[in-house]
C-alpha cells in the first residue's frame, strides 16, 4: 500500500494473529509458488518474515520442502531407468576421430552418442512439461483461487489498553487479522456510514472478496478507484480478482493488461493472461 493515514502515536506496527486452523489451505499455494520461484519480491519477503514468527507455517513449509525432495528423487529415478533402457536398445556406434594416432584406438564411441541422446531427451522432456504447464488453460474461478490472498493489514493495529481496544476501527481490523471477515465487513461498514475513509473502503473490498461476496467487492473497488488516488494498482488487482470470481473475463483482461506494465503485479498478471481461457 502506498498510503497510511493512521494517526501518529495512536497506533503502531501490526502484530501477526492469524487463524492457524485454516493455515494449510491458505498458504499451500503461496509455499508452492515460493519453491517454484514465482513469487514477486513483496510476496517472498512477506512469507520469509512470517516463517520467523509462525511455527505452524514453518512446519508446513518444512513438510512441503520434504515432499518436493521426494518427488524430485522419484522423477530422477524414473528418468534414470528410462535412460538405461534407451542405452540398452542403442546399436554399437563408432565415430572415427578427425586425426588418427598410430597405435591408438578411437576413444569416442557409443558412450558419447548416449550422452548426446540423453541430453536431448532430457531437454525435450523438460521443455515440453514447462511449456505445457505455462500454457495450460484454466477457468477464471480456478485462477482466482490460485492467486487471491487478502491484502495484509498494513493500515492499523491496536495498542494494548481497554480504551484503544474498544475503538471500532481497531475492532474491525482485529477481526480482519483473525480472518473473521463477516465481523470485519460489519465493522468497516459502520465506520463508512459515519465517515469517508478510503483505506477502510479498500479493506472492506478485500473482506468481501474473502467472504465470497464478489459482486459487493466489485462495487466497493470500483467506488474506491473513483474517489481515491492512492493504492490504485492494488485496487485494480483486487478488482481484477473480483471479475475473475464472477467469470467476467473481458473486464478482468483489461485490468490485467494494465497491470502488466507495473512491476508490482507484472508476473501474476502475465501468468493469468497466459492461462486464461
Amino acid at each position: 500500500m502506498h498510503a497510511n493515514p493512521a494517526q501518529e502515536g495512536k497506533y503502531y506496527d501490526k502484530t501477526k494473529d492469524a487463524n492457524i486452523g485454516h493455515m494449510k489451505s491458505e498458504y499451500l499455494d503461496l509455499v508452492d509458488r515460493y519453491f517454484s520461484r514465482s513469487l514477486d519480491r513483496r510476496e517472498q519477503l512477506n512469507l520469509e518474515n512470517q516463517l520467523k514468527t509462525d511455527t505452524r507455517l514453518e512446519e508446513l513449509f518444512g513438510e512441503y520442502r520434504n515432499l518436493r525432495k521426494g518427488i524430485d528423487y522419484s522423477i530422477m529415478k524414473t528418468l534414470k531407468e528410462e535412460l538405461q533402457t534407451l542405452e540398452a536398445s542403442l546399436p554399437e556406434v563408432q565415430i572415427e576421430p578427425r586425426y588418427k594416432i598410430q597405435g591408438k584406438k578411437p576413444t569416442i564411441g557409443r558412450r558419447f552418442v548416449l550422452l548426446k541422446v540423453a541430453a536431448i531427451v532430457m531437454l525435450i522432456a523438460v521443455s515440453a512439461v514447462v511449456v505445457f504447464q505455462l500454457n495450460q488453460p484454466s477457468s477464471p474461478q480456478d485462477l482466482f483461487t490460485q492467486h487471491f490472498e487478502p491484502y495484509p493489514n498494513e493500515f492499523i493495529s491496536a495498542k494494548r489498553g481497554d480504551d484503544i481496544a474498544a475503538d471500532p476501527i481497531v475492532q474491525a481490523f482485529q477481526a480482519y487479522d483473525n480472518q473473521n471477515y463477516n465481523a470485519a465487513i460489519d465493522g468497516f461498514t459502520k465506520i463508512l456510514d459515519e465517515e469517508t475513509n478510503v483505506m477502510v473502503l479498500f479493506y472492506l473490498g478485500n473482506a468481501q472478496l474473502a467472504q465470497n461476496e464478489s459482486q459487493a467487492a466489485i462495487a466497493t473497488f470500483e467506488l474506491f478507484l473513483e474517489i481515491s488516488q492512492d493504492s490504485v494498482i492494488e485496487a485494480k488487482w483486487y478488482l481484477a480478482m473480483s471479475y475473475l470470481k464472477e467469470n467476467r473475463t473481458v473486464e478482468a483482461k483489461v485490468l490485467l493488461e494494465e497491470l502488466k506494465t507495473d512491476n508490482t503485479y507484472v508476473k501474476e498478471a502475465s501468468r493469468i493472461l497466459r492461462r486464461l481461457k
